[in-house]
């Protein structure tokens, strides 16, 4: 590997393999900083730490990414690779600088097109110069990556208004979300927001096994960590990675499986059990009445009906043995007479399509915060259209994540 030095630093690189789930390859490598000085390792902090002025970091910064690009081009690879390069806040301060680095890298011997630009999300804040400079990057052809997104309080609009193509979670969400239910849902619902945007999503801090089960679970497309591959000069084939990876994808899809076939067995209870409540009431069985069949199964939360404009008739009919022990801190939601529903999906597609069955996507219920689906149907009682519906507790298979 060639010897870069800079206002007396040593310059090299290690890199860490940036890996695919679904190509089961790597995809890419970040470029990390290995400096010294009189002989001394310095962390890539500390390396920055001793250019006072951002002239002067603006300086190594592009020393660096020389550095990282010439030796990217030693590794030998396969098939296609971005090179993952960090970039410091001084290169991103003034357009000629942005423009300065972008001409570095090209004449290093990477086209913008092969090079993914990390930029600390909460750099961002500081400055609107900065993002001038992440956009005159953009529009030069590289791919930009928003870093340590969930630090803090991560600004949403930021990323939304960058538009980056990546964006990489920092290793403290991952770190919450394996050991906290509610975290894992929320990551999993990140990730779903970052794709809306247009944006792919790289989980770093992927240390454990468990790690990767929640990684798995999420929907991230890309991962990143010890477990993955360690930083080195000559980082790990593919080979041994998707080796390393490959029995937590057995394990998950074992997971998967038995949670289906629950789900499944759950669902089609419950669906008889609602249809048995539905022809009870197109007979003139009145309502409390005809919901028992759907009031007695062990997922069932509550029954309600709605008239052909999505306006709930009367109160909620709550099963008896799914009430929750708090349920007196949602007592301001309980009481949902009267209440419009007409934009809620299930309402939606039911009316849509009288006498079809139809299930929803869990979502957290507004009576009690419950995470639910909601199966419902149109009807004709009296000769009049309503909807019958039934909340039923999202299936929830425990797991053992640390």
């Amino acid at each position: 590997m060639k010897r870069f030095e800079h206002a007396g630093l040593i310059l090299g690189s290690h890199f860490q393999p940036i890996y695919s789930l679904a190509h089961r390859r790597t995809v890419g490598v970040e470029a990390l900083l290995r400096a010294e000085q009189n002989q001394l390792p310095l962390s890539p902090a500390e390396a920055f730490y001793t250019m006072v002025s951002p002239e002067r970091r603006h300086g190594l910064d592009l020393a660096v990414s020389q550095a990282h690009v010439q030796h990217f081009t030693e590794l030998e690879h396969s098939h296609p690779h971005w090179l993952f390069l960090n970039v410091d806040a001084a290169s991103l301060s003034r357009p000629e600088r942005a423009m300065a680095l972008a001409n570095t890298i090209r004449e290093a011997g990477l086209q913008p097109g092969n090079v993914v630009l990390e930029v600390l999300e909460h750099v961002l804040e500081v400055d609107e110069a900065l993002i001038e400079g992440v956009n005159l990057l953009k529009k030069a052809g590289f791919l930009i990556a928003i870093d340590d997104f969930g630090v803090g309080h991560s600004n949403l609009d930021r990323v939304c208004q960058l538009e980056p193509d990546l964006v990489k979670f920092d290793k403290d969400l991952l770190r919450s979300a394996v050991s906290q239910p509610r975290t894992r849902n929320l990551l999993s619902r990140l990730v779903r927001l970052m794709h809306e945007i247009g944006a792919l999503v790289v989980e770093e801090g992927i240390e454990t096994e468990n790690d990767v089960l929640v990684a798995l679970e999420s929907g991230c497309d890309l991962v990143q960590g010890y477990y993955v591959a360690r930083p080195s000069a000559s980082p790990d084939a593919d080979d041994i990675i998707t080796k390393r990876l490959d029995s937590r994808w057995d394990e998950l899809m074992v997971r998967d499986l038995l949670k289906r076939k629950i789900t499944r067995r759950q669902i089609e209870l419950a669906r008889q059990a609602f249809v048995q409540s539905a022809i009870s009431l197109m007979q003139g069985t009145p309502f409390d009445q005809a919901a028992t069949p759907m009031l007695a199964m062990p997922d069932v939360i509550r029954c309600f009906l709605l008239d052909s404009e999505g306006r709930q008739i009367g109160r909620n009919l709550n099963s008896r043995h799914n009430t929750i022990a708090s349920s007196l801190k949602f007592a301001p939601l309980a009481d949902t007479t009267g209440a419009v529903w007409s934009r809620r999906a299930y309402f939606q597609h039911a009316i849509d399509q009288p006498g079809v069955l139809y299930m929803s996507e869990p979502y957290l219920s507004m009576t009690d915060t419950r995470s639910c689906v909601t199966l419902s149907m149109a009807i004709e009682i009296d000769e009049a259209m309503h909807v019958l519906c039934a909340d039923v507790l999202a299936p929830r298979v425990h797991s053992s994540h640390g």
